[in-house]
């Protein structure tokens, strides 16, 4: 099957509105048929980042100053591989990225 781009936008604040401002991005292509720990070890291994220091939170929008949908286990992943297979416009339903 087909592989998946997402773009992720990283060190970038919210606004009141909930736009994501002053942000940088990296793209990555995730696998349509990978669970959840795939997309994080591609995020972690983008940054040069570690498991045992870094927690990653990923994050997205259907629409812009929408509410933010976490993706946090294999089945919110198939649901966001989904609606994003099917979205011609790849500036849409962007992640973000919080790491602590």
């Amino acid at each position: 099957m087909d592989d998946i781009n997402v773009l992720v936008y990283y060190d970038g604040r919210w606004d009141e509105c909930c736009y994501y401002k002053d942000y940088s991005v990296v793209g990555i292509v995730i696998p349509i048929d990978c669970s959840y720990v795939v997309p994080v070890d591609l995020i972690l291994k983008e940054f040069k980042r570690d498991h045992a220091h870094y927690d990653v939170t990923i994050q997205y929008q259907v629409v812009a100053n929408g509410p933010l949908i976490r993706i946090s286990r294999d089945s919110s992943v198939s649901f966001y591989k989904g609606i994003k297979k099917n979205e011609s416009d790849s500036t849409n339903f962007r992640c973000v990225l919080i790491s602590t």
